[in-house]
């Protein structure tokens, strides 16, 4: 599939970007592969690129303290991957974003990508949606993590990500939902033995 043209629709349906406005958009994105486990951007690092996943998947991940990873969250097929936080405080990523499959992008520095959105309205109007769109994923994070139980994250998890489940290694769901590898094994058993009894 071209990439491009999956990027084109994903904005016409964000925010009807007018089709005259597109060649302008690809000539800001490049392709870019990452392998299994490479890095599209590092905690630490300036907060400079704007993604487009056309094939694969990406997982948002926070070093803590104790040195285990914990899962902000995943992008996969017809999502865009950025830093925002970083980009609105000017300061470096706080999270790093892996490649978990081998993984096909189209990537636009962000000054540039600023400049594509600062040229049309409606580049604007799809800036705002997904600014939106990041606010409320992430207000559902730190509701879910605060007001939530383990299980009811796990649920939530499979009913929001169905599929990528099948994708993702038990760790990775572990870290998402705020459980241990074998915490989410108790879960999963509790649940299956309530749905076979």
């Amino acid at each position: 599939m071209d990439g491009f043209a999956a990027l084109d629709r994903y904005f016409v349906r964000l925010a009807d970007v007018p089709r005259d406005e597109l060649p302008r958009m690809r000539g800001v994105f490049r392709p870019v592969r990452l392998a299994r486990g490479e890095l599209l951007f590092r905690a630490g690092e300036p907060a400079d690129k704007v993604a487009f996943v056309v094939e694969g998947l990406i997982a948002l991940w926070y070093s803590a303290a104790d040195g285990r990873e914990r899962v902000l969250g995943f992008r996969a097929e017809d999502e865009l991957v950025c830093a925002y936080g970083a980009v609105l405080r000017d300061s470096p990523a706080h999270a790093t974003a892996e490649a978990l499959e081998e993984t096909r992008l189209l990537v636009a520095s962000r000054p540039a990508f600023d400049e594509l959105c600062a040229g049309h309205p409606a580049w604007g109007r799809a800036l705002a949606k997904l600014t939106d769109r990041l606010y409320l994923q992430q207000d559902e994070r730190q509701r879910a993590l605060l007001m939530d139980d383990a299980e009811t994250r796990y649920r939530d998890f499979l009913a929001a990500y169905p599929h990528l489940a099948g994708r993702l290694t038990q760790r990775q769901i572990a870290s998402y939902v705020g459980v241990t590898p074998v915490a989410l094994s108790r879960i999963r058993s509790r649940m299956a033995a309530v749905n076979l009894g």
